[in-house]
């Protein structure tokens, strides 16, 4: 069981200008009035997953590389050991990194040319992390970090695994509150938070009171930290008979037990679903529950500039709809 690969409690240092080259392109499900409304694809990528995170195609300084997709990471990471194949600037600077597992301190190194699928990324600082990634097989390139949250939370994300395509778009040209999907599209309250680089939201277990969350991919479960269990009327000796286990992979060096725990109902805005997995962590280091990629098996989710994501179940994907939007 994966969860939380890194997340940075506060801004560390300054980050250096995002920098994407978009290009344009048309697509509408309905016209407005002058009939036209025109996104703007900054960058498309294939998605799959590995340990039920997901995983995209990206290059670094024209190197093919892959990377985990991490909406729960402050800052883009990169593998201590794994940068060494590439030519990097050093900063003299460290930061602290917090997870799952604990602190630790990361070097920071500057990349020249980030490329993400049609977009460049230019002069970008990454944190190093000590932290092993799963080794890729052949014909893959190998996976070095984590995009985080400072690239994707930059423009309109959509993360359509079952299509198998990530998208960075531009809709200040398109005028519509809702995405260009077919079919229904629930509407899931949200805050972007651009000052802990975050996607906060609440859902519900059992008919609970909202439970604050946040929407966190590089966590492959929806994960409560202990002392929400314990709100929740679940008790350390009920936990005892669930399936647990300590192979956690995250940032720190602390001992933690993941205990494996069903729900009838788990509610997110509008929806709900029943017999719900959650992983309850036997620490407190969380501020928040994490709502993990898990739940992207089965949705796309299309996550706005604004204060609203949209979700749609894999039964509710129109057989005939290809892909969101046209070729960048």
């Amino acid at each position: 069981m994966k969860t939380s690969a890194t997340a940075f409690k506060k801004r560390s240092f300054a980050l250096l200008p995002l920098i994407l080259a978009a290009s344009s392109v048309a697509g509408c499900d309905a016209p407005v009035k002058d009939g036209s409304c025109t996104i703007g694809t900054i960058g498309k990528l294939p998605l799959f997953t590995t340990h039920n995170v997901p995983v995209v195609r990206a290059t670094i300084n024209k190197q093919p590389v892959l990377f985990v997709v991490d909406t729960g990471a402050f800052n883009s990471v990169l593998s201590e050991r794994l940068a060494k194949r590439f030519d990097l600037t050093y900063a003299a600077a460290t930061i602290r990194t917090t997870g799952v597992k604990g602190t630790e301190m990361a070097n920071i190194a500057q990349v020249d040319d980030i490329g993400l699928g049609g977009a460049t990324n230019t002069n970008h600082a990454f944190a190093l992390t000590s932290m092993e990634f799963e080794a890729s097989k052949p014909p893959l390139p190998p996976l070095v970090g984590i995009l985080g949250a400072e690239i994707l939370l930059a423009s309109d994300l959509v993360i359509d695994l079952p299509n198998h395509n990530m998208q960075l778009l531009d809709m200040q040209r398109c005028p519509y509150p809702a995405p260009l999907w077919k079919g229904i599209a629930h509407k899931v309250p949200i805050e972007r938070n651009l000052d802990d680089m975050k996607i906060h939201l609440q859902f519900k277990l059992n008919g609970s009171a909202p439970l604050k969350a946040i929407f966190d991919t590089g966590s492959s479960r929806i994960t409560l930290p202990l002392r929400y269990a314990h709100r929740l009327g679940i008790t350390d000796e009920m936990l005892k008979h669930d399936h647990s286990t300590t192979d956690l992979s995250a940032i720190g060096d602390d001992k933690v037990t993941a205990y494996h725990h069903r729900f009838e109902t788990m509610t997110l805005g509008d929806f709900t679903i029943r017999d719900a997995d959650v992983t309850i962590i036997d620490t407190d280091t969380l501020e928040y529950a994490l709502f993990g990629a898990d739940f992207l098996s089965q949705h796309r989710v299309w996550i706005t500039t604004k204060d609203t994501m949209y979700v749609q179940h894999i039964s509710e994907i129109q057989p005939d709809e290809r892909p969101l939007s046209a070729n960048p």
